[in-house]
């Protein structure tokens, strides 16, 4: 892949919210002991454990949420798929593009069979994958959640 120049992703986590929340989810969330930027978000896939972006804290519970990665890389991939925690914050997933946005944004989608749950993520690549199209993805760390501040417990 082609090298892209640093850019900014994002200016606040309140703007990507507001530019994403199209994609957002609720899941059930619990937060890491002792004030830990890490939440585990359980979804139908596993556990993920993904660094809040959010100035507030949360208390364990229904949150909607934001799933965005940034892309080290990914290739066309099989229509099964899959997410594959790979520790230390890397995450492998195999899903289909729902949606190219403003370059560098994608939405991979991941669906499992005989279940209406899946699972949407915005991810960032210097060249996106085409809308349609079935991809493996590896993340950098870390895999990050949104959510709006507004939202309170």
């Amino acid at each position: 892949m082609v090298a892209r120049s640093k850019s900014t992703l994002e200016d606040a986590p309140e703007y990507f919210w507001e530019r994403f929340s199209a994609y957002a989810q609720t899941w059930p969330v619990s937060p890491e002991p002792l004030g830990s930027p890490v939440l585990e978000v359980l979804t139908p896939w596993g556990p993920l454990f993904v660094f809040d972006r959010s100035l507030l804290p949360i208390r364990a519970g229904q949150t909607p949420l934001i799933l965005h990665g940034q892309v080290e890389s990914w290739q066309a991939g099989p229509n099964t798929p899959a997410l594959q925690h790979q520790g230390g914050g890397r995450y492998r997933l195999v899903g289909q593009v729902e949606a190219v946005l403003d370059i560098p944004f994608f939405v991979l989608q991941l669906t499992q069979p005989k279940s209406e749950a899946g699972l949407r993520l915005v991810l960032a690549a210097s060249e996106p994958p085409s809308a349609g199209q079935w991809v493996e993805v590896h993340l950098k760390p870390p895999l990050m959640a949104f959510r709006p501040d507004t939202y309170t417990r």
